[in-house]
């Protein structure tokens, strides 16, 4: 994901279908899953998911199918996506300065049309208190 700094990528790690996204500082998979599962529980925690739940998924982390989606709606999800994190990473001084957690919360809260056209406008942290999974 292009950050506006020359040179400077990152990579979203995007679960469909909540949209939850994590964002880690890379230009590959490979170079920046440490650190997705090290942002993993941290953005979980941060809003209140179930301690099991958590303990769950970690457990299962290292069997995410994680690659490019040939999916042309979750295509156009995350090119949405990118066009706001990129105009969100420009507020930053520099890339150094990049508040991964910043773009983390705003994607969390980023309003999306679920793939069920009849459903509301949602966020990731509505699709997860529809599943009980989030108080």
């Amino acid at each position: 994901m292009p950050t506006g700094f020359p040179g400077k990528l990152m990579v979203m790690y995007v679960h469909e279908p909540s949209l939850m996204t994590i964002v880690c500082r890379g230009k590959t998979i490979k170079g920046s899953w440490d650190e997705f599962v090290l942002r993993l529980p941290l953005l979980l925690e941060k809003y209140n998911f179930q301690p099991s739940f958590i303990q769950a998924e970690m457990a299962l982390v290292n069997g995410y199918v994680v690659g490019k989606t040939n999916s042309r709606s979750m295509l156009g999800y995350m090119n949405q996506q990118v066009k706001q994190l990129e105009y969100d990473c420009s507020l930053f001084a520099s890339y150094d300065h990049i508040s991964q957690d910043i773009l983390e919360e705003r994607m969390m809260e980023y309003l999306y049309q679920p793939a069920d056209k009849k459903k509301p406008f949602t966020t990731a942290v509505e699709y997860w208190k529809e599943w009980m999974i989030l108080p």
